[in-house]
């Protein structure tokens, strides 16, 4: 399954490399030039749900729910928007269809597993982001060994591993700790972002992993698989 990605900062669509926010522009995209138009022909050309980051939100300098609610009437948004406690859930809920938990804002485990405790799990995404081949944590007491146990004992649905530091390079180097993570972790569906060329995920596949997030060469127009 391939899931669009979709950066929004400043009620637009962004893109850049490498996690490095403050130097994203304007996306150009094959599917058009506004988000709303984007989600549009996404959804026609057959994309089951896409994956919104909440740049603002995440840098605490603002938010685009508003226009990540008309989306999400469009077609079921993954919403990264920085949730660290169940506060920032309550807000997000009526404003996309997948709420996303990353551990690049996790306040502490004990609230994350709070908020798998009042949420269906089947509604909540879990996501491990890497940089620099190590786990992008907020809170440095939280171990990766802690987000394995959190993640084999909540059974969230969908786990996403993105490697931000490969966002937007289309590159994919060193695999090993994202193997290590979906051979960790068995009651959940992976999906692979980050750097992804048609070459790897071709070379995923060949591994059994079968789903990912795609921004790059999915708005170049030159996805080779189906949406």
């Amino acid at each position: 399954m391939i899931i669009p990605v979709m950066d929004i900062m400043n009620n637009d669509c962004v893109s850049g490399k490498s996690g490095n926010r403050s130097s994203y522009t304007h996306l150009n995209s094959v599917y058009g030039d506004t988000p709303i138009d984007i989600a549009k022909n996404l959804r026609k050309a057959g994309a089951k749900a896409l994956y919104i980051a909440d740049l603002d939100k995440i840098e605490n300098m603002g938010d685009n729910l508003e226009l990540i609610s008309s989306i999400n009437k469009i077609i079921p948004v993954l919403l990264d928007s920085g949730i660290s406690d169940i506060k920032d859930i309550r807000n997000d809920e009526n404003k996309c269809t997948y709420p996303i938990l990353a551990t690049e804002t996790m306040d502490t485990i004990e609230e994350t597993y709070e908020i798998f405790k009042n949420y269906d799990s089947n509604q909540l995404v879990f996501s491990i982001d890497i940089k620099n081949n190590q786990v992008l944590l907020k809170n440095n007491n939280i171990e990766l060994k802690d987000i394995i146990e959190l993640i084999n004992k909540v059974k969230p649905k969908y786990t996403i591993i993105l490697n931000i530091s490969q966002v937007g390079t289309k590159k994919q180097s060193d695999t090993q700790l994202t193997e290590k993570i979906i051979k960790l972790t068995p009651h959940t569906t992976h999906f692979i972002a980050g750097g992804l060329t048609n070459k790897t995920i071709h070379e995923y596949k060949m591994k059994n992993i079968n789903n990912f997030l795609v921004g790059t060469i999915l708005h170049e127009g030159n996805l080779e698989s189906k949406l």
